[in-house]
């Protein structure tokens, strides 16, 4: 008797502590970092499968076929950078620039759906050549967007009351302000390209992200807003120097 009451309260204490230790909020943030983490780097892969497929274009009927791409080269570092930021998911830092680079790897896609179109016009690229394209860009882009999202939401803190909603940095807010409205107009004049669809290409794969970046780093603690600024900062320079090596 005294043997069964025993065994029957070791078994009970087992479920018990078991059942304590899923109910950890350690535990479960470890199993969605995890899982968060795993998606972010499926489609950092898949992002980079789909951009590294050429558009086929043929110049004259039955004459000599051209590869062409459409992706400038910051790309494939922001996509490794990307992979690696969802290995590294459980720091907050990482969700933070995972968050940011995503948001310019969608930007690039959505740019290169509309550079395809223009491929398609002027080289005479065939018309189911364009929709294989045409929809692979468009799976960047929302690869892109969907890691945005997911590192968005595991960098997220919900805040203590309303006031928290304020920024803790505004410098940092005023200084996204500047890059979204002044880095469009500003890479056109550069490069003599002064108009709509220019101006929204350079706002989508540079000023936007960029801007949200630096004002994310407004709310954020310092050690996330630092990773923040240094992934703009580092994707600048990488932009800088893949424009000025041809």
């Amino acid at each position: 008797m005294g043997r069964r009451f025993y065994s029957r309260s070791f078994a009970v204490d087992c479920c018990v502590s078991t059942q304590v230790s899923l109910e950890r909020p350690g535990a479960r943030a470890a199993v969605t970092t995890t899982l968060a983490g795993t998606l972010v780097v499926l489609c950092a892969v898949v992002a980079a499968t789909a951009a590294a497929v050429p558009g086929r274009s043929e110049w004259v009927s039955n004459g000599p076929v051209r590869f062409e791409g459409n992706y400038p080269a910051i790309v494939w570092p922001l996509m490794i950078c990307l992979a690696v930021c969802g290995l590294r998911m459980r720091s907050r830092r990482a969700a933070v620039v995972a968050a940011v680079v995503g948001a310019q790897i969608a930007g690039h896609g959505i740019v290169v759906v509309r550079d395809w179109f223009n491929a398609w016009g002027a080289m005479g690229m065939a018309t189911h050549n364009l929709a294989t394209v045409v929809t692979l860009a468009a799976a960047v882009a929302v690869c892109g967007a969907v890691a945005t999202c997911i590192g968005g939401g595991v960098a997220w803190r919900e805040p203590a009351d309303w006031t928290a909603l304020r920024p803790a940095t505004p410098r940092y807010v005023l200084a996204a302000l500047v890059v979204l409205l002044a880095l469009p107009p500003a890479l056109s004049a550069v490069f003599d390209d002064l108009d709509v669809t220019s101006l929204g290409q350079y706002a989508l794969s540079y000023s936007i992200p960029w801007g949200a970046g630096l004002a994310s780093a407004g709310w954020l603690d310092r050690r996330s807003g630092t990773a923040a600024i240094g992934a703009v900062g580092a994707s600048a320079v990488f932009t800088a120097v893949a424009v000025a090596i041809p």
